[in-house]
C-alpha cells in the first residue's frame, strides 16, 4: 500500500473515533440552547405580565362568571 495512502486511512481512523465525543457535545450545547429560549421566553412573558399588571391597576376586573359565560364554559 502506498504511504500516503495509509496515512489517510489513519487520519480518518482518528477522526471517526472522535466523532461521537463531538455529537454528544454538539447535542448538549443544542440542548443548553433550548433550555435558554425557554427561559428568555419565560423572562419575557413574566415582563409582559407585570406591565400588564401595572397598566390595569385599580382597573375593574371581570369576575369569573361573566368570563365563564361570554367563553363558552360548561363548568
Amino acid at each position: 500500500m502506498h504511504p500516503l495512502v495509509s496515512t489517510t486511512i489513519a487520519r480518518n481512523k482518528r477522526r471517526s473515533a472522535r466523532r461521537p465525543r463531538l455529537d454528544r457535545q454538539t447535542a448538549r450545547a443544542r440542548a443548553v440552547l433550548r433550555e435558554l429560549r425557554d427561559t428568555l421566553e419565560d423572562l419575557d412573558d413574566r415582563q409582559e405580565l407585570a406591565r400588564a399588571k401595572k397598566r390595569n391597576a385599580g382597573k375593574p376586573g371581570t369576575d369569573w362568571d361573566t368570563v365563564k359565560k361570554e367563553s363558552g364554559f360548561k363548568f
